[in-house]
């Protein structure tokens, strides 16, 4: 989608990555022997804390969403969820009985192979030592995040194809603009939101742009067929070069960290 390599970036304002496998057919009592396989493949890629904690997950009646007759919602479901942490990397991997899921918060580069590669293993572990086990969704959300003071200066930054506010009256102080779009690219589906919120910090008033993305697959037939994040991480990066101006994105190539004076968020690459 994009000539331009991830490796051609020497900033950044990803804030958050999210790395997300969900199973059916795994029992909870099975569960004991993933552990045993996950605890000392985690400890050898630098993972040092173990929480237990338990999760309430709604389970959403699809087929009846239109039905005002029907309840929206079928069971709320209790599972025990396992939690690893690597505090170096910024890395938390919960696994459970019907999901794997690694949560990325870290201001530092994380390469696509190293983390992607994390959570396919995992999977493995769960495909090789569980009968009947199914992989029922994969999918990569990447959550961006910069603060501007200036809310004319977005223009500047952003593309208006994706991020824009109310200013057809004279006068008028928009607070909040939130455009949110779901989409169907090749055998992928996805949401984009585009968000600008005026807050305050310091006696200060700032305007927070977020860009949130996310790419999946649901249907199980595809995902039998490829079990890969490669091609969802393109789309996630050419979006996400899409939605920035010719000015910011070679600001973002460039080493030159002073061009940032009026922004706040941006990282350097590791």
């Amino acid at each position: 989608m994009t000539s331009i390599a991830r490796t051609d970036f020497q900033f950044n304002f990803l804030k958050n990555i999210i790395v997300r496998i969900d199973f059916q057919g795994v029992l909870e009592a099975e569960m004991e022997k993933i552990l045993m396989l996950v605890k000392p493949y985690l400890k050898s890629k630098g993972f040092s804390r173990y929480m237990q904690r338990m999760s309430n997950e709604i389970e959403i009646n699809v087929s009846n969403l239109n039905n005002p007759q029907t309840p929206a919602f079928s069971k709320v479901q209790s599972q025990e969820v396992h939690s690893f942490v690597n505090d170096d990397k910024g890395y938390v991997l919960d696994i459970s009985s019907s999901f794997v899921c690694l949560n990325i918060s870290s201001t530092a580069y994380a390469p696509f192979e190293d983390y992607s590669v994390l959570v396919l293993d995992i999977a493995d572990i769960y495909k090789n030592n569980i009968d009947f086990v199914s992989i029922s969704r994969i999918g990569i959300r990447k959550i961006n995040v910069c603060m501007i003071e200036d809310k004319k200066k977005i223009k500047e930054y952003f593309s208006p194809a994706y991020f824009g506010y109310f200013e057809a009256v004279e006068g008028v102080d928009t607070f909040s603009s939130n455009r949110r779009d779901t989409f169907g690219i090749e055998q992928y589906k996805g949401n984009i939101s585009c968000n600008i919120d005026q807050g305050n910090a310091n006696g200060k008033i700032l305007y927070k742009v977020s860009l949130d993305i996310d790419i999946y697959i649901d249907d199980m037939n595809t995902i039998l067929q490829c079990l890969d994040f490669k091609q969802m991480n393109e789309i996630l990066f050419g979006i996400y070069v899409d939605s920035l101006t010719d000015r910011f994105r070679m600001d973002l190539l460039g080493d030159d960290e002073t061009v940032f004076s009026d922004i706040i968020g941006i990282e350097k690459n590791e």
